[in-house]
């Protein structure tokens, strides 16, 4: 069973993996209900893509928020982790801004 310090490990991942829009390594990261969603995001204007630094605050019960800033400014996202077999997925993902 994976643990809360596994998630944060997991999430600062995928995070790196956003800014460096590296799409092989967040295929695998999502439930299919989650990639439904990181699809219509990641067809808005804004992306994490080139930040420059990110920041990860837990809210309690596998709920993640994932702060970006960069040149343009800062953007701020929400990820719901949930465990499949033994392994942390995004399971919902949207922007909070």
């Amino acid at each position: 069973m994976a643990d809360a310090a596994d998630l944060l490990q997991v999430a600062d991942q995928f995070a790196q993996d956003l800014v460096a829009n590296n799409i092989a390594a967040l295929m695998p990261m999502f439930t299919p209900v989650g990639i439904g969603q990181a699809m219509a995001l990641q067809a808005q204007p804004d992306s994490a893509e080139g930040s420059d630094e990110y920041e990860i605050a837990d809210q309690g019960d596998h709920l993640l928020h994932i702060t970006f800033r960069g040149d343009d400014g800062e953007g701020t996202i929400y990820t719901q982790w949930v465990e499949v077999e033994g392994l942390w997925k995004v399971d919902a993902i949207g922007r909070l801004d």
